[in-house]
């Protein structure tokens, strides 16, 4: 074994959580030691949001060479070259992920290529080809990430049952696909390889796609992939797989029947956990729960937009049942969104620099890449109506938006809900094209209990698609300008 180094911080996981971290403590002049096991970037870089992007945006490509007629574009033969493709998705992963390491190393960061464990509370052990090192920390930061979760049904292995992350490295476009959920990486994954030509069926158990998001803009995205000839089955609880002559065969219930749908492929696409395998968590006697490490109470999952603006978690409360060991991201909760575990990871590394610094986890923005694309904060409409929130909503729809108009893209609309006392803006929701780039006016409104009043107050450049945000928030006072109104 490698003579052990120390470190003042010594971070476990490099995804976005972990690296942001390891940067910030290396700004803050500690020294630091980073433990990644596989790519630095982890999921999101290498088998979650970029990879999912590059194959999306190739998606998009290809609708608008399918639509170039209606601009009076004369498009010639075109077709997908999944090689290139795949080689595209390649080059997007790979520059990405060098950058990453290239600031590492200006920051002077070391890092460990291994699998990291602790062995005692300040020593973690490095191992990698047979070979091992110890590091000793005064502080630790874990940041071990989520992994998918595949083993809800029976007969989910197997070579034509995938994950995502197999979907992403685009093994082959197959003929026909069973997505197995419809949240943000299942309708992500079937409007993907939908364009790519591939006869797509979503089974959701709850009554409808999307169901955590605004139902309008599940409505939106339902319709839009049904006209292009996907295939949705609500209300279908799948109880196994099974092999047939087309592929796989998907056992499902609906109340008291059983039914079934046979494809080629099945993709299962149904959630994510914590990541904690051989972390050694249980043998330094880290608490550990259901969901992920515990730490400190007050951190709540993203979404918990009941609370008043003013709760928000300092960084302090990222530390687990261990003071100087703190825990970020996935591993605390396995919801999946990196911008959290970026912000935990400078929330911790600050928290030991002994800076206070606070987490809004009423303002956390999530981005959804189906088409079209859902963006949205804090409240949705149907949630604030069941917590009994009186609200009152605005809606603008992008049919009615000039730019919107101008380039094809007229599905959708901005939504803003407010207290109906207040005018404070609670939550909002952007669905169509390229939404996901409108979010952070409506973040900033949510965090800072601004009210709608300040967004109507601030001037849009015309002709943007950022313009339904100010209709939609002059909707909420009942006066919006470029709709009828009573």
């Amino acid at each position: 074994m490698s003579p052990s180094k120390s470190y003042d911080v010594v971070v476990i996981g490099g995804g976005p959580g972990g690296y942001v971290a390891a940067l910030r403590a290396a700004q803050l002049e500690m020294s630091v030691g980073l433990v990644e096991e596989r790519e630095l970037g982890g999921t999101c870089l290498n088998r979650g949001c970029i990879p999912s992007k590059a194959l999306l945006y190739t998606a998009h490509v290809l609708e608008t060479c399918e639509k170039a007629g209606r601009f009076g574009v004369t498009v010639g033969d075109f077709g997908l070259d999944v090689d290139k493709v795949r080689r595209h998705k390649e080059r997007a992963v790979k520059q990405l992920v060098s950058g990453v390491q290239t600031l590492l190393d200006e920051a002077g960061v070391d890092v460990y290529t291994g699998h990291g464990r602790f062995v005692t509370p300040n020593e973690i052990e490095v191992s990698a080809g047979g070979k091992r090192r110890r590091l000793e920390a005064e502080y630790t930061i874990v940041a071990t990430g989520s992994e998918p979760v595949v083993e809800y049904f029976e007969g989910y292995g197997g070579e034509n049952v995938w994950t995502s992350d197999v979907a992403l490295d685009l093994p082959r476009i197959p003929a026909s696909m069973i997505v197995i959920g419809s949240g943000a990486t299942g309708m992500e994954m079937a409007a993907a390889y939908l364009h790519f030509g591939c006869q797509v069926t979503v089974v959701e158990m709850f009554d409808r796609a999307l169901p955590r998001e605004d139902r309008d803009a599940g409505e939106v995205v339902t319709r839009t992939f049904q006209r292009r000839g996907g295939r949705i089955e609500t209300h279908a609880r799948v109880v196994r797989i099974e092999d047939a002559d087309e592929g796989k065969r998907v056992i499902f219930e609906r109340g008291d029947e059983e039914g079934h749908l046979e494809a080629e492929v099945v993709l299962i696409a149904a959630g994510r956990r914590a990541y904690l395998g051989g972390l050694g968590a249980d043998d330094i006697g880290l608490d550990i729960e259901r969901q992920g490490i515990c730490v400190r109470e007050g951190v709540d999952t993203p979404a918990a937009a009941s609370r008043p603006p003013e709760a928000m978690c300092p960084g302090e409360q990222l530390r687990t049942s261990m003071d100087h060991i703190y825990a970020i991201g996935d591993c605390i909760r396995g919801i999946g969104l990196a911008h959290v575990a970026m912000h935990e990871g400078v929330a911790a590394a600050e928290s030991i620099a002994g800076i206070e610094t606070y987490i809004d986890y009423n303002a956390v923005p999530a981005a959804l890449y189906c088409h079209p694309e859902i963006a949205s904060v804090g409240l949705i409409e149907e949630r604030a109506r069941e917590l009994g929130v009186e609200v009152s909503v605005g809606r603008f729809p992008f049919a009615a938006n000039a730019r919107a108009v101008c380039s094809g893209a007229r599905e959708g609309f901005a939504k803003i809900v407010s207290d109906a006392q207040s005018g404070r803006v609670l939550g909002a929701t952007v669905c169509g094209t390229y939404t996901t780039e409108m979010i952070p006016e409506l973040t900033l409104a949510v965090q800072h209990g601004l009210p709608a009043e300040a967004i109507i107050e601030v001037m849009h450049a015309h002709p943007t698609l950022g313009e339904a945000i100010h209709e939609a928030a002059l909707a909420t006072e009942g006066r919006p300008l470029h709709i009828p109104f009573r």
